[in-house]
């Protein structure tokens, strides 16, 4: 929280009262984050269906929409972005390691992030529609929700294992002192995770700091998106 610099610090009974709301702050932005996964709009998600050559056999008019922002032209029989032909050489793989398992295959979907042209992220997912690696592979294409961002902004900004398990106390409303009983840490530790938590994402405060991981995927520019098995 920010005042404007002509207003006088804030008063030892306003801090005692923003503190004393900090968990019912923090439970609102998790209720929000269920809500938004809850009612989110499924027409975003791209259907393909490949053949064994990664021919285009079917796809969705949001399939296309989504290898055009990807960069790739959206016509049948033209080059897929890479990312799906990875994915789609993942889902083979798997089915190749579990043939003979019958079903399996279907259950343990490959599955990538990538950031198109458009600064948005896509999660790409990918499962045999049969038995052998000749079978069909269905590929969906949908917008990354924010909890699926968090663990791979928290790669970004190379939080250590710690300093995860103390922003996710955070994020949970938790004070000092009850991260520092759950953590099994002194409340001094907790706090100097926290000092470099806010260096590490630039962040100044709880909120901004859960802000930053849950919210601001789209703002947010990264400058090493996951990388894809080369051809």
């Amino acid at each position: 929280m920010f005042r404007e610099k002509d207003r006088p610090y804030f008063s030892p009974s306003e801090v005692r009262l923003v503190t004393s709301l900090t968990g019912l702050i923090s439970d609102g932005l998790r209720r929000s984050l269920l809500l938004d996964d809850a009612r989110a709009d499924r027409h975003d998600t791209g259907m393909l269906v490949l053949d064994p050559d990664d021919g285009v056999d079917l796809a969705n008019q949001v399939a296309e929409k989504w290898i055009e922002e990807l960069g790739i032209g959206t016509r049948a029989g033209t080059t897929l972005p890479l990312v799906i032909r990875a994915v789609a050489r993942q889902a083979r793989a798997i089915g190749g390691r579990e043939e003979g398992h019958v079903g399996e295959a279907s259950t343990r979907p490959a599955r990538a992030r990538v950031r198109t042209k458009a600064g948005r992220w896509v999660i790409v997912r990918a499962s045999l529609l049969g038995e052998g690696t000749t079978a069909p592979v269905a590929v969906l294409l949908e917008a990354a929700r924010p909890a699926e961002m968090a663990p791979l902004l928290a790669d970004v900004y190379g939080l250590t294992p710690q300093e995860r398990r103390v922003t996710e106390c955070v994020a949970q409303g938790l004070p000092t002192r009850q991260i520092a009983n759950q953590l099994r840490m002194s409340t001094y530790t907790v706090q100097d995770h926290l000092k470099s938590i806010f260096s590490k994402t630039g962040t100044g405060a709880r909120g901004d700091l859960v802000a930053r991981l849950f919210f601001d995927q789209r703002a947010l520019r990264l400058t090493a998106p996951p990388a894809i098995p080369d051809e």
